[in-house]
C-alpha cells in the first residue's frame, strides 16, 4: 500500500507541499504542481487516511447534533425533528462532514458535561433546547463551535436558526380575526421552549389590535402533543361561553382539538375553526383538512449545520438568530363563525 513516503519519493516534492495539497493549505500551490502531486497519488493509487487529514487540520470532520425535548427513538418519525435532520445530512453531505446523533439524554452539567470534552466532534448542533435547562450555558463555556436551533440569541452568545414564529402566529391569528372570529382560545405547547412563548404574545398582540379583550380562560398550558390538545381542547370547549376558533401551538395539538370537538359533538369548521402550526403531514388527511403554517424545516437544519462549519473553520460568525419565514397553508378547517 502506497504511503504519503511514496507520493513524495515518486513526485519529487516535500512532505509539506503534499500535505499542502491534501488539506488545501495553509500554504498555496502552484496549479502546476497540484496536477503533478495528484496525477502520482493516482498511479500509485494512493489514498490518504481520514485519521491523518484529521491530525494535520486539528480536525474530525464530524459534527454532533442533540434534540433538547424530543427523545432519541422518536426523531426519525417526529416531523419536526426528521425534517431538521433532514436538512443538517444534506448540508454535512455537500460539505465533506459527517453527522452523528448525541442520544444520550442531558443530565445537567455536572453529569453530562465531561463527555463533550474529548474533541470527539469539531462543534455541535442543540435542536430545540429547553430555556430552563443548563444545556447550552454548559455547552457555551466549552468554547467550542456550537449552534441552536430555537434559542434566544442574546443568551448565552450562540448564533442560531429559527422559524420566524412572531411572523407565523400572527398571519395565523389574523386569518381568525379577519374571518370574524372575537372568541379565540389558545392552547399552547412547552411552556420552557421558545415557540410557545412567542406564540402566545403575538396572540395576545394580535387580541389588542384587533380591539378583543383577552380572557385568561381562553388560553391553556399544555405541551406539543394531541393528548395534550385533547384534554385542554375539552376544558375549553366546555366553557359556558366556549370560543368560536382555536389556535393551537402546533399540528399535534391541533389534531387532540379536533378529536376533542368531534367526541363534543361540535362541527368544524360550521361551529369551531381550529388552526396548527407546522403542516405536519396528516394535517391535510384530517377531516377536514387543517389550516396551518408550512415550515422551512429542511432548510432550517441545512443552514445550521453551514453557520457551524463556518465556526468550526474559524470564520467569524455574528451571536444573532437567521430567521426563516413560514408559509399559511388554507384548508377547510376555518370558516366565519357561526352567526
Amino acid at each position: 500500500m502506497a504511503t504519503i513516503y511514496d507520493v513524495a519519493k515518486e513526485s519529487g516534492f516535500s512532505l509539506s507541499t503534499i500535505s499542502n495539497v491534501l488539506n488545501n493549505g495553509p500554504r498555496p500551490v502552484r496549479p502546476e504542481t497540484r496536477t503533478r502531486i495528484l496525477e502520482t497519488m493516482r498511479q500509485l493509487d494512493y489514498h490518504p487516511s481520514a485519521l491523518a487529514r484529521g491530525l494535520a487540520s486539528q480536525r474530525t470532520y464530524n459534527l454532533g447534533i442533540m434534540f433538547g425535548v424530543v427523545e432519541s427513538a422518536a426523531i426519525v418519525i417526529n416531523a419536526y425533528s426528521a425534517a431538521i435532520l433532514q436538512g443538517a445530512l444534506t448540508a454535512a453531505a455537500d460539505t465533506g462532514y459527517n453527522i452523528t446523533h448525541l442520544t444520550t439524554p442531558w443530565r445537567g452539567r455536572d453529569v453530562s458535561l465531561s463527555q463533550f470534552r474529548d474533541r470527539s466532534t469539531d462543534g455541535i448542533l442543540v435542536v430545540a433546547p429547553p430555556t430552563d435547562s443548563d444545556l447550552i450555558p454548559a455547552l457555551a463555556s466549552l468554547k467550542r463551535p456550537l449552534v441552536a436551533v430555537s434559542w434566544p440569541p442574546e443568551r448565552e452568545g450562540v448564533p442560531s436558526i429559527d422559524q420566524d414564529d412572531l411572523y407565523g402566529a400572527r398571519i395565523l391569528v389574523r386569518h381568525l380575526t379577519e374571518l370574524g372570529h372575537r372568541r379565540i382560545g389558545h392552547l399552547t405547547g412547552h411552556p420552557n421552549l421558545v415557540s410557545a412563548g412567542m406564540r402566545q404574545q403575538v396572540y395576545l398582540e394580535c387580541l389588542a389590535e384587533a380591539g378583543i379583550e383577552m380572557r385568561p380562560e381562553y388560553i391553556l398550558s399544555g405541551v406539543y402533543s394531541s393528548e395534550s390538545g385533547y384534554e385542554n381542547a375539552r376544558i375549553l370547549l366546555s366553557l359556558p361561553e366556549r370560543p368560536t376558533a382555536i389556535f393551537a401551538g402546533n399540528d399535534e395539538i391541533a389534531f387532540g382539538a379536533m378529536d376533542a370537538a368531534r367526541d363534543m359533538g361540535i362541527s368544524i369548521p360550521d361551529e369551531l375553526s381550529i388552526v396548527g402550526v407546522d403542516d405536519r403531514p396528516l394535517a391535510a388527511y384530517m377531516s377536514p383538512p387543517l389550516t396551518t403554517l408550512h415550515p422551512p424545516f429542511a432548510e432550517m437544519g441545512e443552514a445550521a449545520v453551514r453557520l457551524l462549519i463556518q465556526l468550526v473553520e474559524g470564520k467569524d460568525v455574528p451571536a444573532t438568530t437567521q430567521l426563516f419565514k413560514p408559509e399559511l397553508i388554507v384548508r377547510k378547517s376555518t370558516a366565519p363563525p357561526a352567526s
